[in-house]
C-alpha cells in the first residue's frame, strides 16, 4: 500500500529546521489527539460493483500513545492506515492529525505535511539498495540541505542507537532483515516526525527479531514522545501497544486500552544508550549545508 521510490522518497522527506526540535518544544495547534477521524467510510468501485472497505469509522489517537490497528487479511486494516497517513482520500468523512483537516488538502498540501510531520516504517524496509546504512539513514536530512558532513554525523548517532554501530557501511545486502529493519527505523526517526505509521514492520523477521525489533521501535517512541500507529495481523505484536483497535469487514469491532501491557513494563533484554533529546541543528547548520548535497 505504500510507495517508496527516489520521488516519493523526494516528497516524503523534505523537512524544515523545525523538525529538528523535540515534539514537547514545537509550536503549533493546542489539540486533545494527534489522530481523529469521524464517519469515515472509503467505497472502492468495480465495474457495477462496490466495496466497502471502510465503513464509519470513528477513531481517536492521543499524543505519545502506541496504537496497534489489528485485523486480518481483506479487514481494511491496511486501507485504513492508508487514510490517516493521507495516502488515498476517503469518499466519506474526514481525518485530522494535530487538529489540521488532512482529507481536504490537496496532493501538494499533503505532501507538505507528510514531510513535517509523519515518518514511515516498511515491512520489506525499502532501503535503498546502493546505499550504506549511513547514507540511507542520513537521506531525510539531504533533502533539508543539510551537509554532508552534519547530516552523516547524525546518521551514525541513530544507527548507534539501533545497535548497527559496527554495520554503518554496510549495504543492504550485506546485512540480515533484522538489520535491515533498524536502519529503517533510525531514518525513520532521525528527523523526530510527530506521528510514525508502521505497516507490518517485524512481517518478514523470526520471532526473536521482531522481540527485539518492537522492544527498539517503543523505547524510541517513549523517549521522543512519538504516536505510533501499527498495522498488523498478529496479536502478539499488538501486545506491545497501548491501544489495540481490531477491525473485520470495515468496522471496529473494539478497541482496547491496553496501557499496562507486561511487554511495555518489562525493560528491554539489553541496557541501552540514552537517545539525544534532539539533533543539534541550528540556523548555521543548513547554511553550512547548502552547497553540501
Amino acid at each position: 500500500p505504500f510507495f517508496f521510490n527516489d520521488t516519493a522518497t523526494t516528497e516524503i522527506y523534505t523537512l524544515s529546521l523545525h523538525d529538528a526540535l523535540p515534539i514537547s518544544a514545537r509550536g503549533g495547534k493546542n489539540v486533545q489527539y494527534m489522530v481523529e477521524t469521524k464517519n469515515l467510510r472509503k467505497v472502492y468501485r468495480t465495474g457495477d460493483e462496490k466495496v466497502v472497505a471502510l465503513d464509519n469509522i470513528d477513531l481517536t489517537i492521543e499524543q505519545g500513545q502506541v496504537c496497534c490497528i489489528l485485523g486480518t487479511s481483506g479487514s481494511g486494516k491496511s486501507t485504513l492506515l492508508n487514510q490517516l497517513a493521507g495516502l488515498e482520500k476517503p469518499t466519506r468523512g474526514t481525518v485530522k492529525i494535530k487538529g489540521e483537516l488532512i482529507s481536504k488538502m490537496s496532493e501538494k498540501q499533503l505532501a507538505v505535511f507528510r514531510q513535517k510531520h509523519i515518518g514511515f516504517v516498511f515491512q520489506s524496509y525499502n532501503l535503498i539498495q546502493g546505499m550504506t546504512a549511513v547514507e540511507n539513514v542520513a537521506m531525510p536530512l539531504m533533502f533539508r540541505r543539510v551537509s554532508r558532513k552534519k547530516r552523516e554525523e547524525a546518521a551514525r548517532e541513530m544507527l548507534k542507537q539501533v545497535g548497527l554501530g559496527e554495520r554503518m557501511d554496510h549495504r543492504p545486502n550485506e546485512m540480515s532483515g533484522g538489520q535491515q529493519q533498524r536502519v529503517g527505523i533510525a531514518r525513520a526517526f532521525v528527523t523526530n516526525p510527530e506521528v510514525v505509521f508502521a505497516d507490518e514492520p517485524t512481517g518478514n523477521l523470526d520471532t526473536k527479531t521482531t522481540k527485539e525489533v518492537m522492544e527498539m521501535f517503543l523505547r524510541f517512541a517513549r523517549e521522543k514522545g512519538t504516536t505510533i500507529i501499527l498495522v498488523t495481523h498478529d496479536r502478539s505484536l499488538a501486545e506491545y501497544c497501548d491501544r489495540i483497535v481490531t477491525i473485520s469487514d470495515g468496522r471496529i469491532i473494539s478497541n482496547e486500552d491496553h496501557r499496562h501491557a507486561k511487554a511495555i513494563q518489562d525493560p528491554p533484554a539489553a541496557p541501552a544508550e540514552e537517545l539525544p533529546e534532539k539533533l543539534h541543528f541550528t540556523d548555521n547548520t543548513l547554511a553550512a549545508g547548502q552547497g553540501g548535497v
